[in-house]
């Protein structure tokens, strides 16, 4: 039986065969967990070179880690090094943080000759990714929008448009809050109509509800100008 400590034990050491290896291994595996991203990903477009950096961030941490080996002088001297750097790119969705640190323990543990912990690490971690994304978890996927509309200030005196109004985004919403009110027209001319806005945050089961919220509305008599924007959630689909 293939025994991977035996593996460890030889892999020891900083020869140029052992470097090789490590940086194959680090690279196999971070590749590993850059296809699953890719294969599970909901994301329409991924931060730009991000699927690289998956892959190519493993061979220098595992390279830093060989070089450091068990020296503490050596490890202070990199953090210090490491502090001077300023790494500026964001990552706004919380999934690919994990994936890239993913990427970078699998770099560490190869690093430091525990190829094992890095093999078993990313099987197991790139199977509970394909879990949860053939999982119902997975299937939730909500759509939040702002939704604005006018109505004249004289519609709203008859309670009848408000409630029309409310029963719609209560029926068809999953969620939803009012988020602006104002009123235009004051001012100058005294004939001319008040206009009150309204702008509400809805959570919706899919973009076809919105649609029909909004057609709903445009038959409401006195709602007018309504629109309508989807707000970016990781540009899932």
């Amino acid at each position: 039986m293939f025994d991977l400590s035996n593996l460890n034990n030889n892999l020891e050491g900083t020869s140029l065969t052992n470097i090789i290896v490590i940086a194959l291994v680090s690279f196999a595996l971070s590749s590993l967990i850059a296809i699953t991203y890719q294969r599970t990903s909901r994301e329409i477009e991924s931060p730009k070179y991000f699927i690289q950096s998956l892959i190519l961030i493993s061979i220098p941490v595992a390279t830093v880690m060989q070089a450091i080996g068990d020296s503490l002088a050596r490890g202070l001297g990199m953090l210090g090094a490491l502090a001077i750097i300023r790494f500026r790119t964001t990552l706004r969705n919380p999934r690919n943080m994990v994936f890239m640190f993913t990427s970078i323990a699998v770099g560490i543990s190869a690093g430091i000759y525990g190829i094992h912990i890095a093999l078993i690490g990313t099987i197991t971690f790139c199977s509970i990714v394909f879990l949860i994304y053939f999982s119902p978890i997975s299937k939730i996927n909500h759509v939040v929008g702002s939704l604005q509309f006018e109505v004249p200030d004289s519609a709203l005196e008859s309670e009848d448009t408000w409630q029309k109004i409310e029963e719609i985004l209560k029926i068809n919403c999953v969620k939803f809050s009012l988020t602006k009110y104002s009123v235009a027209g004051k001012g100058k001319n005294k004939g001319r109509s008040k206009t009150v806005l309204f702008a509400f945050k809805i959570k919706v089961v899919d973009q076809e509800k919105a649609k029909y919220i909004v057609n709903k509305l445009s038959k409401t008599e006195g709602v007018f100008n309504i629109k309508i924007n989807f707000i970016d959630d990781y540009e899932k689909i």
